[in-house]
């Protein structure tokens, strides 16, 4: 099912748990030489500025062989076809040929998000999305014609989502599932503006309890961090979903809600209410379940929640009002700190010595990135007077 090797992704998890253990002293020096020794992960791996740079490069090659095979092949082929028949062809071509070389990259040299695979992956997912946005391009003007592409695209995003646990592919699995369900209950009629909030809560909480007990199983280590993309967008999208600003926005532009001056939309109470406690929900759950990405959504939701209300309710003078709330957010930061220096309930200030910080991992990556921009210093120091020692003007004690 997963494309890459396995026993590297175990020793890969394995290896980064020891790493964590001996950075807590828990295991001794020769302990772990022995897990090095034991399960090697020999793969290529670049630091981010080199992956990025892999990433950039191969797009440009994949771009460049586009260009040159349509340059030869266009006057050629569309002679005897369409300019439909020919982009649906080339996008074939050229998606199947960026999986075969996925494919057999990944065999002989043993990558693993090096960059190349990554972009090799999302030029595969485009050129098979363009083939199909080509063949039903007659249908695209409609709900009907987006629909459709949605439904044939959906299983390729699962698969390369589940064979290349690509976080973010992931993502847009997401986003294509939840523009399938929001386009069927609109063919609902009427009734879809009283149920579309209540329906997404309800398909996002799914979503949520159903990915909670994947991401327990053992089994499920591999799909980690696709797991925990999907677990964020349900929690972010079970919160928009009741969010006061999006029913109320998406009422008037989906459902020509007609509302005058003053005017509140149905329900509003509940929806003022859903949008200040959920966040609040979030973080205190997170707080007491651990679970750092729901405390970290919580977070940004509070946010969210601030922006809605000062946005329908503003007291005036904006820049009295983001002065009093950056000063109370830094008080409430300071004695944060000062209370979590010490273990408070299993919740400290300390690092935590199970989570990857880009600042040390990369650390090198950053040194060689600042010695590049440092300015080149001027070899010409121009015209140096002195070094007479009998009053001459920048004449030596040798002839």
């Amino acid at each position: 099912m997963i494309a890459y090797n396995k026993t590297l992704l175990i020793n890969m998890a394995l290896l980064k748990k020891a790493k964590q253990w001996f950075s807590r002293d828990l295991i001794t020096t020769t302990q772990m030489a022995n897990v090095l020794e034991k399960y090697p992960t020999v793969y290529f791996k670049p630091n981010i500025f080199i992956k990025i740079g892999l990433f950039l490069f191969t797009l440009f090659l994949v771009g460049a062989a586009l260009g040159l095979f349509s340059l030869f092949s266009f006057s050629i082929l569309v002679n005897n076809n369409s300019i439909e028949g020919y982009s649906i062809f080339v996008s074939i071509l050229f998606g199947g040929a960026c999986i075969f070389f996925l494919e057999k990259f990944i065999q002989w040299r043993n990558w693993y998000s090096n960059g190349i695979d990554d972009a090799l992956l999302y030029s595969a997912l485009s050129f098979i999305f363009a083939a199909i946005a080509f063949s039903i391009s007659n249908q695209l003007n409609d709900e009907d014609g987006f629909l459709l592409l949605c439904f044939i695209f959906l299983p390729f995003l699962i698969a390369g989502s589940v064979r290349y646990i690509d976080r973010v592919v992931t993502l847009l699995m997401m986003a294509c599932i939840y523009c399938i369900y929001f386009l069927l209950i609109m063919k609902s009629g009427s009734i879809a503006k009283f149920i579309m909030p209540f329906a997404f809560m309800a398909l996002s909480a799914l979503f949520y309890f159903v990915i909670n007990k994947q991401m327990a199983l053992a089994s499920r280590i591999h799909f980690s961090g696709c797991l925990k993309v999907i677990k964020a967008i349900a929690l972010v999208v079970f919160y928009v979903s009741g969010n006061y600003f999006v029913i109320r926005e998406s009422s008037v532009e989906f459902f020509s809600l007609d509302l005058s001056e003053g005017q509140d939309i149905p329900l509003a109470l509940i929806f003022y209410a859903f949008t200040a406690f959920v966040p609040l929900l979030y973080l205190f759950f997170g707080l007491k379940s651990k679970d750092k990405l729901m405390v970290w959504v919580a977070l940004l939701l509070i946010a969210v929640s601030v922006l809605t209300f000062k946005y329908y309710f503003s007291l005036g003078h904006p820049e009295i009002t983001l002065t009093l709330a950056g000063i109370a957010m830094i008080v409430l930061a300071y004695v944060a700190i000062k209370y979590l220096v010490t273990d408070k309930h299993g919740i400290t200030f300390k690092d935590d010595p199970n989570e990857d910080n880009f600042l040390k991992t990369n650390a090198e990556a950053l040194v060689i990135a600042q010695s590049f921009s440092a300015p080149a210093q001027s070899s010409d120091a121009g015209v140096q007077m002195g070094g007479g020692e009998f009053g001459g003007g920048g004449s030596g004690n040798k002839f």
